[in-house]
């Protein structure tokens, strides 16, 4: 058995958190990819885990982790004596901005003890995480962890990141001048404010979220390569590269389902219209 369950935020935390998951696994041991993301959260309640970067590092899953934005596709490897259980959700940048409010680019494709990183007790957190049966028991856990958090935190730069978030949806070739027309603010200070709460600058989100967006329809069955060539790519070799970069899969093995993860992950497309656009659309 490998499940990867999903339940939207509510309204009031949309901005903030994007997806809410539990993964479970009984096969003992599993080697898969995971593909680029933004920040996630995540609270391991049996078994253990590791990532692998592609430039070589190996970063465990401690009991409570935070990971920052992934710029890369990555690989995890997982074992357990019995059943591999997994509870996150994703960070979007606002919360990202909310909670963490240091660099996003400095702890990109990096994991972290949660605990180092949040104030609250993390401690008693995961302990209810790990006490709770179903995903909608562990949600509402952590619904009741972030408003008394969100109480106490400053604000973050919202429309800034709804800026951003228009931008991308806008199509797979986003124009830079026209966020430069909607902020007011210049290329420089974009660049500096995505590095911030995205940890990338806008030309690699672009990337990122293009190569996301085309093997999410390539997933699900809305398109071949050859549709996305003449909007957003060169050519058939450019089009596989970008694929492969962010997804570490290549569009025939995405259409294969030759990740077992990832296609999960792909899941997240039947949420349009309970999660933000851009949620369900990579």
């Amino acid at each position: 058995m490998l499940t990867l369950q999903y339940l939207p935020p509510p309204s009031e935390l949309a901005e903030y958190i994007s997806v809410f998951y539990l993964f479970e696994c009984d096969e003992g041991e599993l080697t898969d990819i995971e593909r680029a993301d933004i920040a996630q959260v995540r609270v391991v309640i049996s078994g253990e885990a590791h990532v692998e970067f592609p430039d070589g590092t190996q970063s465990p899953l401690f009991p409570e982790s935070l990971i920052g934005p992934r710029l890369t596709a990555s690989r995890v490897v997982a074992k357990a004596d019995g059943m591999m259980r997994l509870f996150g959700f994703g960070l979007q940048p606002a919360g990202w901005a909310l909670s963490v409010q240091k660099p996003a680019h400095k702890f990109a494709n990096t994991i972290f003890p949660a605990a180092e990183m949040f104030t609250g007790d993390m401690a008693g957190y995961s302990r209810k995480i790990r006490e709770s049966v179903t995903l909608a028991d562990m949600v509402e856990v952590t619904l009741n962890f972030s408003r008394v958090f969100l109480r106490e935190a400053s604000p973050s730069p919202l429309w800034f990141i709804r800026a951003v978030e228009q931008w991308l949806e806008s199509g797979l070739l986003p124009d830079i001048t026209t966020l430069e027309e909607s902020t007011g603010l210049s290329r420089r200070q974009i660049e500096r404010q995505c590095k911030q709460y995205y940890g990338a600058p806008p030309k690699f989100l672009m990337r990122k979220y293009r190569a996301l967006r085309s093997a999410n329809a390539i997933a699900n069955g809305g398109g071949d390569w050859q549709e996305f060539i003449d909007e957003a790519y060169y050519d058939q070799p450019h089009f596989i590269r970008e694929i492969k970069e962010f997804t570490g899969m290549t569009p025939g093995a995405i259409r294969n389902s030759a990740s077992r993860i990832s296609q999960l992950t792909f899941g997240r497309a039947q949420l349009a219209g309970e999660v933000k656009p851009l949620v369900s659309l990579t």
